[in-house]
C-alpha cells in the first residue's frame, strides 16, 4: 500500500473511530487477517484516541490457538493492540456472543481483505452454495467451515455477510493491480464469493486503492 494511501486510510479510519466516540460514548472496528493491513494497523496504535472507548472485532479467524502465528488473534495482538491503542477492548471471534446488539451493533467500521480466489473474510468459494452465508438479508450469524479452507488450509469461522454490512463503512483492501483485476472480475463472476459483497444495495463499499488516492 502506497504511503499516501496508507496516510489517508489511517485518518478516515481515526475520523470514524472519534465520530463514533463522540456520538454514541463509543466506537467499533472489524479487523480483518493478512499481510494488507499490518501497516495499517501499526499506524492506528499510535494515534491519539481514547482507545478505551474503541471495541475490537475480527471479521474472521483461523481454528487455531490464539497464540498461533496464523490466527488472526495473533496478529491483531501483536500489530494493532499496541501502543496506545492496547486500552482497546478486543473481541475474540470464537467468544463473540452475536446477540449482544449493543455492543456490536451497526459497526463504525469493517475492514476486509481480499484473496486471490475471491473469497473475503473467510467466505470462500466453496461455501457460495450457503445462503446463510451469503444471503445479506440472514440473521448474523458466524459460519464455521466444516472443512479445510484458503491458505494456509485450517477449518475457518466468519462473520456472514449480513453481520458484516452490519456497517456505517465497509472498506475493501486492495493492496495492488493483481487484487484490482479481481474487484473488477467479480462485479460480473457469480462464482467469486467477492460477488456477493459488491453487488449489494445495504452497504457502500469503499476501495483502499480508489477512495483514498
Amino acid at each position: 500500500m502506497k504511503d499516501c494511501t496508507l496516510d489517508k486510510l489511517t485518518k478516515s479510519i481515526a475520523d470514524a473511530l472519534l465520530a463514533g466516540i463522540n456520538a454514541n460514548g463509543h466506537a467499533s472496528l472489524v479487523a480483518c487477517g493478512g499481510s494488507s493491513p499490518l501497516s495499517l494497523y501499526k499506524n492506528l496504535s499510535v494515534l491519539d484516541l481514547d482507545w478505551s472507548k474503541v471495541s475490537i472485532f475480527l471479521g474472521d479467524d483461523r481454528i487455531v490457538s490464539s497464540d498461533h502465528p496464523d490466527s488472526n488473534e495473533y496478529l491483531i495482538n501483536h500489530y494493532l493492540l499496541q501502543n496506545k491503542a492496547i486500552s482497546a477492548t478486543f473481541y475474540p471471534l470464537k467468544d463473540l456472543e452475536i446477540d449482544k446488539d449493543e455492543e456490536r451493533s451497526p459497526f463504525d467500521i469493517v475492514l476486509l481483505g481480499l484473496g486471490s480466489d475471491g473469497h473475503f473474510a473467510s467466505l470462500f468459494p466453496a461455501q457460495i452454495e450457503n445462503n446463510q452465508a451469503f444471503d445479506v438479508n440472514a440473521s448474523p450469524a458466524i459460519i464455521i467451515s466444516q472443512e479445510n479452507l484458503g491458505s494456509p488450509s485450517y477449518k475457518r469461522l466468519s462473520m456472514n455477510l449480513s453481520m458484516l454490512l452490519d456497517a456505517r463503512r465497509c472498506i475493501l483492501l486492495v493492496p495492488n493491480a493483481e487484487k484490482r483485476n479481481i474487484v473488477e472480475r467479480a462485479f460480473n463472476d457469480n462464482k467469486l464469493p467477492l460477488h456477493y459483497l459488491l453487488t449489494q444495495q445495504k452497504t457502500k463499499i469503499e476501495f483502499s486503492d480508489i477512495d483514498f488516492k
